[in-house]
């Protein structure tokens, strides 16, 4: 399996030298395999749409509803279910792992643990969860988190120099997410009501924690360079894109003197 899986990278890396020298893992082309990555294609691609335009909302944060669970116990559920995910996937080569497969695993393992100790003791909330998008979410989360893991096992060999720029990405990524998430707690801390953020990049756009979470996803692909990675960090962009421009509307809506240039999600862009 592991020289199939070194010509198909081989192959593809031949044929798009030309625009981008990067190799991707690619799965054996079976119907299955056609049928169940079209399928994961499709709930990616939906997953900021279906938000956005109502169909199936994400009720949460400034979005909640008047009833739910703890918003506290909501999101710990919704990235401890995935960090278990990718763990339990990790099985088969937990007691012996490559260089590239340790890294990949820490990045995944380090992702849901530090969001969850962020749910834990860092974060502020004011109300309820939706029970309904507490499943959602753990339930796109935890695919990822364990297809990720999963194909881990057939990990890139050796590391080249875009899974050292993916691991710099991560890091930068989760570095820039926290301090971002901090400076929200921060300006909360003494009230339930939501404020106008500043500092770091939220003079610029709505959701920078958002952009920089989106860096580390990006991160993790460039690691791990399976084509399911790539798929799942689309969806993470569509989902995190729609609940942006969501914000940057309330932020709009809520705060007459709101700044009328400030962006969304990427600064200068959207």
């Amino acid at each position: 399996m592991g020289h199939m899986a070194s010509l198909r990278i081989m192959k593809l890396y031949a044929q798009s030298s030309i625009i981008l020298p990067m190799p991707i893992l690619l799965p054996e082309p079976t119907l299955i395999n056609l049928i169940l990555y079209g399928a994961f294609t499709a709930l990616a691609l939906s997953m900021g749409p279906f938000d956005y335009f109502g169909a199936m909302p994400m009720r949460y944060s400034k979005f909640r509803g008047e009833k739910g669970i703890s918003s506290r116990a909501g999101m710990f559920f919704l990235y401890f279910i995935p960090l278990l995910a990718a763990l339990g996937f990790s099985m088969p080569y937990l007691t012996h792992p490559s260089l590239p497969q340790t890294i990949l695993l820490l990045a995944l393992l380090g992702h849901f643990a530090k969001r969850c100790l962020e749910v834990l003791f860092l974060h502020k909330y004011s109300g309820p969860m939706d029970f309904l998008s507490t499943l959602s979410i753990a339930g796109f989360y935890s695919l990822v988190a364990a297809g990720t893991s999963f194909l881990n096992a057939a990990a890139l060999e050796p590391p080249d120099a875009w899974f050292w720029l993916g691991a710099v990405l991560f890091a930068v990524g989760e570095t820039l997410n926290f301090w971002h998430h901090k400076l929200l707690a921060d300006q909360r801390e003494n009230s339930q009501e939501y404020v106008v953020p500043r500092g770091g990049l939220f003079g610029w756009v709505a959701c920078p924690h958002y952009l920089f979470e989106l860096l580390a996803w990006l991160g993790i692909a460039l690691i791990s360079r399976h084509l399911f990675v790539y798929i799942s960090f689309v969806g993470m962009f569509s989902y995190l894109l729609a609940r942006s421009l969501k914000t940057l509307a309330w932020y709009r809506a809520k705060f007459p003197d709101f700044p009328k240039e400030r962006k969304a999600l990427i600064p200068w862009l959207i």
